[in-house]
């Protein structure tokens, strides 16, 4: 007790640093909580409260990479359940927005420039024939060094795919490590249509390697997993991450410096929230 008093006390007396993450929170229904006010945060970091000085809504110019399954299994629903659901997230994106579209079948594409242009990327979308086996993998390090997030604005990859049949030139652990140096947020709508095997060149992807990259990405950059049964659930999922999207602040707090971990839970005073945050910065 006397040590834990004594740690408390130089921790106490330490200079103030003040961190900054993103928070994304949504109501019970999954909808965007917008207005919030410091007054209404609270942050614990390694069980100790920390005093919330600025929480708003970050109105930072959006880029977007959406990377989509376009594998031959995918044939038979792809532009029934994927093309318009993704061209309806894109329509929702904050005004300002740009992004860029990548396929996966055979190999990754990029089939869409980065514009604002809704139209052009449907029109790039339908124009797509699924084939060959998905390459999810190899399109998220491709989109992920293309996205080039610039200071002053933040970036998201979306990744809309299938676990059948699949290649990647990439060990699972490297494409995690290739992908968060860009610093974005992903947001995965993961669903589970297998189709007829397809060949095709590479190492073979196993469903331990979807789970694995899938569940990384999101959880350290603290993204959405969104797990649908088939491609029908794919509108509702990403209705969730056009809301996550809607639903972003940046907040900071006040804390001492050189902890070796950090470990934050960010609570909201109003019913029914959820909160997930994102990577503390400096």
């Amino acid at each position: 007790m006397i040590a834990l008093a004594a740690a408390l006390l130089l921790q106490a007396s330490a200079p103030a640093d003040v961190k900054t993450l993103d928070v994304w929170i949504t109501d019970s229904k999954g909808l965007a909580v917008r207005g919030l006010v410091p007054e209404e945060a609270a942050v614990v970091e390694n069980g100790v409260a920390r005093n919330v000085t600025h929480l708003e809504e970050d109105r930072r110019p959006l880029r977007v990479a959406v990377v989509v399954d376009s594998s031959g299994p995918m044939a038979s629903f792809y532009r029934l359940h994927l093309v318009d659901p993704i061209v309806h997230l894109l329509n929702q994106l904050p005004e300002g927005s740009r992004f860029a579209v990548w396929t996966t079948g055979d190999r990754p594409q990029k089939i869409a420039d980065w514009s604002d242009d809704v139209a052009a990327a449907s029109r790039a979308l339908k124009r797509t024939a699924p084939q060959g086996g998905n390459t999810v993998l190899d399109a998220i390090v491709e989109a992920s060094a293309d996205l080039k997030q610039k200071e002053g604005e933040r970036s998201v990859v979306v990744v809309v795919s299938g676990v059948g049949i699949g290649f990647t030139n990439w060990e699972r652990r490297q494409v995690v490590e290739k992908a968060r140096p860009g610093g974005a947020t992903f947001m995965v709508v993961q669903f589970e249509e297998t189709g007829e095997p397809t060949q095709a060149a590479g190492e073979q992807v196993t469903r331990l390697d979807y789970d694995y990259v899938f569940d990384n990405l999101t959880r350290q950059t603290g993204g959405v997993r969104e797990i649908s049964m088939s491609a029908m659930g794919v509108p509702r999922a990403l209705e969730s991450v056009a809301q996550a999207l809607k639903a972003t602040y940046r907040l900071s707090y006040t804390t001492v410096p050189d902890l070796k971990e950090r470990k934050v839970e960010v609570k909201v005073a109003r019913p029914g929230v959820k909160v997930r945050t994102g990577p503390i910065r400096p």
